[in-house]
């Protein structure tokens, strides 16, 4: 499932969907004491309490039904499809890595929130950028906002998963005509202020492949925590 190699120490980020899924997120979850999911039209996200329990994973094929989930975990067990494999790394941010500062800085993007009634301007840029997957109930997460132009919006950002003290950076997309211009690394420091403002610390996932984006992660303050493995998965039968 993950090899650690930092030594932020949490084992809330061992395993955090089902720390989320159990704690803060419980509002979302579809499932029992061994295993849990988000509703799928929150996220496609699942998890169990021990992945070397056959019992936890019939629990969790029992919520899933027909469904495909995506699970944090070291193997495919039996009884389950293996449909991708993704690989990638889990980043946290270290106050000591970057003084964001507590204003934003000149020319700081007027960012607005995000909610129900944008959902469909949501969804159309997810569907444009592929930042990850976004359900039409993603944002019930909380933390979403975007940047607004000529009525598109072309940059967004919000919260996932809330293991513990913990909170998620996701979706973090900005529309191909405006790359290039700060946008993700603003929306970002955005997400990171108001989420310590709030006694909480910031996490994230980021494809091993994403060279780019673990970069500016990198500069952000964010460093790498450990590797992680999601496999998206269908119960057989």
């Amino acid at each position: 499932m993950a090899e650690r190699h930092r030594s932020e120490r949490a084992a809330e980020l061992d395993n955090p969907v089902w720390f989320s899924l159990t704690g803060a997120d419980a509002v979302h979850a579809v499932g029992g004491e061994k295993a849990r999911r988000y509703r799928s039209s929150v996220s496609p996200f699942a998890a169990v309490a021990d992945e070397r329990d056959p019992a936890a994973w019939d629990e969790l094929a029992e919520a899933t039904g027909s469904d495909t989930v995506a699970v944090v975990c070291s193997q495919t067990p039996p009884g389950w499809q293996e449909l991708q494999v993704l690989s990638g790394f889990q980043m946290v941010w270290s106050p000591s890595a970057a003084a964001l500062g507590s204003r934003p800085e000149a020319g700081y993007p007027a960012f607005t929130p995000l909610g129900s009634a944008d959902v469909d301007a949501m969804v159309a840029l997810a569907e444009r950028t592929h930042p990850g997957p976004f359900e039409r109930e993603t944002v019930k997460l909380g933390g979403y906002r975007g940047l607004w132009k000529e009525g598109e919006l072309v940059c967004m950002a919000g919260e996932r998963m809330h293991p513990g003290e913990w909170a998620e950076i996701s979706a973090v997309c900005t529309d191909a005509g405006y790359t290039g211009r700060g946008l993700g690394g603003a929306i970002t420091r955005s997400l990171v202020r108001d989420i310590v403002a709030s006694g909480r610390r910031p996490f994230l996932l980021v494809t091993w492949d994403n060279s780019r984006a673990r970069r500016l992660y990198e500069h952000l303050g964010f460093r790498d925590r450990m590797h992680i493995t999601v496999r998206v998965l269908r119960p057989i039968g």
